[in-house]
């Protein structure tokens, strides 16, 4: 076996060994995107659970988890900024980044569709 032969040799278990690593860390996200996955799941009939025992006890209405997500989402939302694009999550008058003056009627990214 000449030193070409070797180098070769060296370069292939390389990039085996890279592979073998690469193979785990793809394993191990697909794992933790499946935990997150069933988290997810848990929390969303947790809260079923819970608005279906508050509209029980309260009388409250579907109508009025709308508005109140919605006046929620309205104090919390985010604006594009129409200079830099950059995503700002609270109300400033101005953006973060790049000091572009949002509008009175930012545009905002909302969450609820109604």
């Amino acid at each position: 076996m000449n030193l070409y032969d070797i180098r070769q040799n060296q370069r292939i278990s390389k990039a085996q060994a890279e592979n073998k690593r690469t193979a785990r860390n793809v394993q191990e996200s697909q794992e933790s995107i499946e935990e997150l996955r069933q988290s997810v799941q848990k929390l969303s009939l947790v809260c079923q659970a819970m608005w279906q025992l508050l509209q029980t006890t309260s009388g409250l209405s579907d109508q009025d988890l709308l508005e109140t997500l919605q006046s929620i989402e309205q104090k919390n939302a985010a604006q594009n900024c129409s200079k830099c694009g950059r995503v700002q999550q609270s109300k400033k008058p101005h953006c973060l980044y790049c000091g572009t003056a949002f509008p009175e009627e930012a545009s905002t990214m909302s969450c609820f569709k109604v």
